[in-house]
């Protein structure tokens, strides 16, 4: 049997009911679904205590991965998690609009409609100045994959890629 403490900080609130975690934070809030029948999670004091409950490999990998989740997740309510992306161009000039849903990409590659990505997480923020964007929330999970629908959409497939490098490529992540 393993087990993992992760202790609680003083400023954030932390409850368990079923298999759902709430934690509340000074930046916001994070609710999560664990479920696996051999992992227990508890709360004593102010720890988190996870314990494998068989010896098998499986669910000790298994232990690490609701750790890691269970620590970003009090990161996250304490301070947002901020990845920094550009806009690369060589001669069509890209142009990036942002509103509370979506992302719009205007003239990439020359296209006349625009290239859209939802934001993902009602808590995800995407700000844009120039040709950097800045994409931020409490949710790791969801700024990583709102990251990457970024990154991804502006893809270009079929062609040689040290050509045509024009994109949106996350540059920095804190």
């Amino acid at each position: 049997m393993a087990k993992k403490e992760i202790q609680i900080p003083e400023e954030v609130s932390f409850e368990i009911k079923n298999n759902t975690i709430k934690v509340e934070g000074e930046n916001g809030k994070l609710e999560k679904e664990f479920k696996s029948p051999n992992i227990k999670i508890e709360k004593k004091n102010d720890k988190i205590i996870l314990t494998s409950l068989t010896k098998r490999k499986e669910d000790k990998s298994q232990l690490g991965t609701f750790s890691s989740h269970l620590k970003n997740m009090l990161k996250g309510v304490q301070e947002d998690f901020k990845y920094k992306a550009k806009a690369v161009y060589s001669h069509f000039p890209i142009k990036i609009e942002t509103n509370d849903k979506q992302v719009l990409i205007k003239n990439f590659i020359g296209e006349e409609s625009p290239r859209k990505v939802d934001i993902i997480g009602e808590q995800t923020k995407v700000e844009v100045s120039g040709e950097e964007l800045t994409i931020r929330g409490p949710d790791k999970e969801a700024v990583g994959q709102t990251a990457a629908k970024i990154e991804e959409e502006t893809d270009i497939r079929g062609k040689d890629p040290r050509v045509f490098q024009d994109g949106i490529y996350v540059i920095e992540r804190e």
